[in-house]
């Protein structure tokens, strides 16, 4: 039998930084950093005209605003559908709030807790080191000898070496660092050796494995399901913030645009030619600020989408 490994394919760190574990203020200010400085650069080289003869105070003031006001359209978008996972009826919100607590209270039983923490981090660590004591367990009260308990003993130890890679996000401060812990296919490999086992081996093993087996079943199914919970938290999260910089953002760059716009006449500029210059790339920089903002943020929400679209053992090979 070859045991699950313990994560997916791991990228290089300046990817995986950028993809997901990067702050998304910091990325957004790259992406303005390097329009900002290619812009004055073409400016300076003679290759972008920004005189008064220029197509410049037309793509300003048509294209720019326009572009500028869809973002209207975009934040009451990401606003409703952030806003459809919050609200609900009574009955739907009471039900949701049961099954939250139902699954706590089998990850808590299983830790012999009378009370597990609310923090992400902290909650992950408790059903990783459970699993790594109910792997133990498991490993402990496996026979002697036979075919069985030497897959058994093979399956054991890979899934706490799984579980101690889910331990290190105690005291995270950031639910997708938590979430980022729980990215690949692992979890679903796991579960589908643990069910070959039980089924190939129902009549062999004493009924204290099978116990001990289906408590890290049901500790694997904890990951998952924790798994697709944070997910949701995560980017309902990042959406909300987007939301919030954008309004901020928006209304920035429709100002400078509307004030550069109406410093041009037909046939001058009101702003003095040394600083004109400047001037200009600071708004096609602002200009380009909630684009940056979009693109930075629905880059982590897209990758954490991709990597975690599976429930269960059907993995596909993009999640891999």
């Amino acid at each position: 039998m070859v045991s699950p490994s313990a994560g997916g394919s791991q990228r290089s760190r300046p990817v995986q930084w950028l993809l997901l574990e990067g702050d998304r203020l910091a990325i957004t200010g790259l992406v303005v950093a390097a329009v900002f400085l290619l812009t004055y650069a073409l400016i300076r080289w003679g290759l972008l005209a920004i005189g008064p003869s220029s197509s410049l105070p037309t793509m300003l003031g048509s294209g720019g605003l326009s572009g500028l006001l869809t973002l209207l359209t975009v934040t009451l978008s990401i606003n409703q559908l952030t806003l459809s996972r919050v609200f609900g009826s009574p009955g739907s919100l009471r039900d949701r709030l049961e099954g939250t607590v139902e699954f706590r209270e089998t990850v808590e039983d299983l830790a012999g807790v009378d009370a597990g923490t609310n923090d992400p981090g902290e909650f992950l660590a408790l059903v990783a080191e459970t699993l790594v004591a109910e792997a133990e367990a498991l490993a402990d009260a496996l026979p002697a000898e036979g075919n069985a308990a030497g897959d058994v003993e093979e399956f054991a130890v890979a899934v706490a070496d799984y579980a101690e890679g889910l331990s290190g996000v105690a005291g995270s401060e950031s639910t997708v660092d938590v979430l980022a812990t729980l990215l690949g296919p692992a979890y679903a490999d796991n579960l589908t050796v643990a069910r070959g086992l039980q089924r190939k081996y129902d009549e062999e093993l004493p009924p204290s494995v099978d116990d001990d087996l289906d408590a890290v079943v049901t500790l694997l199914e904890a990951v998952a399901i924790a798994r697709q919970f944070f997910k949701t938290i995560a980017v309902q999260q990042d959406l909300a913030r987007l939301s919030r910089r954008l309004i901020y953002s928006g209304l920035v760059a429709v100002l400078a645009v509307v004030y550069l716009t109406m410093a041009y006449t037909s046939s001058s500029v009101t702003l003095p030619s040394a600083y004109l210059p400047w001037v200009v790339t600071v708004v096609i920089t602002l200009l380009f600020l909630p684009l940056a903002e979009i693109i930075s943020t629905l880059l982590r929400v897209a990758t954490v989408t991709m990597y975690s679209v599976s429930v269960g053992p059907f993995v596909p090979p993009e999640e891999r």
